[in-house]
């Protein structure tokens, strides 16, 4: 998995854990998972964009139905292509000759060179918690207010995680391995015997007779056997 992609992935959890916190219900986080939507049923979008693959910017729309136009706080889509493709899927024509005003939210300004993904959630964050008003950001960038917020946030995402270790695999997370389908609902599992966590054989790449071998015996996952 590249930087790049891991990067998203942990940004996008992040704006979805402020949504939940705060119970954003009016706003959208689009992303690039994101299908077609209906904009009428939203308030405000919040995204982020990778800009010439080397720095986040964090973008958000406030959508006004009354005017039916945005007020396009920083960047957010940048060609029209997306709505073409909604006229052409949905036959919704409502926004694509819609005119985008654009502007820029004041916010602090990163010092480093690393930290854009966390200014990115902490300014997410922010417009979250006091939408529909316009936050006043004040929040530091130094090297070590930076180094808080990343301890900050990544206890943010290990308090919404949620692992069970009766029944989750140790090794996926996952209640079902990998690659499993509808038709096919037997799954093998193995505890280990000192830390009674659970593990998919499949994830183990664990085949019928190791399983069988394993069983008999005391059988300790790699997790503990370092």
């Amino acid at each position: 998995m590249s930087a790049c992609r891991h990067s998203l992935q942990i940004i996008e959890c992040l704006f979805h854990i402020h949504a939940h916190n705060v119970n954003w219900g009016q706003g959208f986080i689009f992303s690039t998972t994101t299908q077609l939507i209906h904009f009428d049923s939203y308030g405000a979008i919040v995204s982020f964009v990778h800009v010439d693959g080397i720095h986040w910017n964090f973008c958000t729309s406030m959508l006004k139905k009354a005017h039916m136009h945005c007020t396009l706080i920083i960047y957010l889509i940048s060609r029209s292509d997306y709505f073409k493709m909604r006229r052409t899927c949905c036959s919704k024509t409502d926004w694509v000759d819609i005119k985008w005003k654009g502007g820029v939210m004041k916010h602090p300004v990163q010092q480093d060179g690393n930290s854009c993904g966390v200014v990115v959630c902490m300014m997410a964050k922010e417009v979250m918690e006091v939408f529909p008003k316009t936050p006043t950001m004040a929040f530091g960038t130094t090297k070590k207010e930076m180094a808080h917020q990343r301890k900050v946030l990544a206890m943010e995402i290990l308090t919404a995680s949620v692992f069970d270790k009766e029944v989750n695999c140790a090794m996926c997370a996952g209640i079902k391995p990998p690659g499993s389908v509808p038709h096919h609902t037997h799954t093998d599992w193995i505890q280990c015997d000192s830390c009674f966590r659970w593990c998919h054989t499949q994830c183990l790449h664990m085949d019928q007779k190791s399983l069988e071998e394993a069983q008999v015996g005391d059988w300790v996952c790699s997790l503990c056997n370092k």
